[in-house]
């Protein structure tokens, strides 16, 4: 596909130091794409099923939308902290379809250009205008398109269009029958197309997308668990602590006070 416009729909950037994460392993799920780097210590990251890599001090990881993150947090031997620092990113192309539905990317950012990427860090997290910020993202943005590849199972636009779907709705009740009547196909080749290029139902995955948002949620607001619930489209608190322990394997109370 040729890439003819390049939307930044939503950025964020945020840093962490502890001294009491050694060896803590953390389980989540994001709405958006993730370039994590541990400035001092380093991280065991896991994504889906995939192998399991390090990140060494100063290295990098990236995880895209809606995978299953599995991170172990390590402490620098010497200094006994952990210091990191990440951006979320929600990535259009040519007006329509996300950057991480189009391409793969390296779980580990390539030797090649780790440093242009720290140096584009350093300079996004000491910029203190929002024009500069943005100008650096679109760096960041060009530097992953350069060790991106085009995914091997290309999605249908049928597909896309329904992903798209589930991001701006999720939050209301939504159906089978909705999902197959916003793409204008049936039910069964709705399921079809999702098990072929996801592995997963339509259902399934709009539940995971729900949880990813929660996730997130929990981590930066005080909304009680009842309230993030029902704001991501679960109006069953039981159902929806019971999908969020399945995925994440600790309660969602539990998640909020862990790192």
């Amino acid at each position: 596909m040729k890439i003819e416009k390049i939307e930044i729909r939503y950025a964020h950037k945020n840093t962490m130091t502890s001294n009491t994460c050694n060896r803590i392993k953390h389980i989540k799920s994001l709405p958006w794409l993730s370039v994590v780097q541990s400035q001092e210590g380093s991280y065991d990251i896991q994504l889906d099923d995939c192998p399991l890599y390090k990140t060494g001090d100063g290295g990098f990881f990236i995880a895209p939308s809606q995978v299953v993150q599995t991170i172990t947090h390590f402490t620098n031997p010497e200094s006994k902290l952990m210091r990191n620092r990440w951006i979320f990113l929600d990535i259009v192309i040519n007006n329509k379809y996300r950057l991480d539905y189009l391409y793969d990317f390296p779980t580990i950012i390539p030797a090649e250009i780790k440093d242009s990427m720290n140096s584009l860090f350093d300079k996004l997290f000491l910029a203190g205008d929002l024009c500069d910020e943005m100008s650096i993202y679109y760096q960041i943005v060009k530097l992953l398109l350069q060790i991106a590849e085009p995914k091997s199972i290309a999605a249908s636009r049928t597909l896309l269009s329904v992903l798209d779907y589930i991001r701006q709705h999720y939050a209301e009740d939504i159906s089978m029958e909705q999902l197959s009547a916003a793409a204008y196909i049936s039910k069964s080749y709705l399921y079809e197309i999702f098990k072929k290029n996801l592995g997963t139902s339509p259902i399934a995955y709009l539940n995971h997308y729900r949880l990813s948002v929660a996730s997130e949620m929990l981590k930066q607001t005080d909304e009680p668990i009842g309230k993030i619930s029902e704001l991501v489209g679960f109006h069953d608190p039981a159902y929806f602590n019971r999908l969020f322990r399945r995925t994440f394997l600790v309660a969602p109370r539990e998640y909020r006070k862990s790192i």
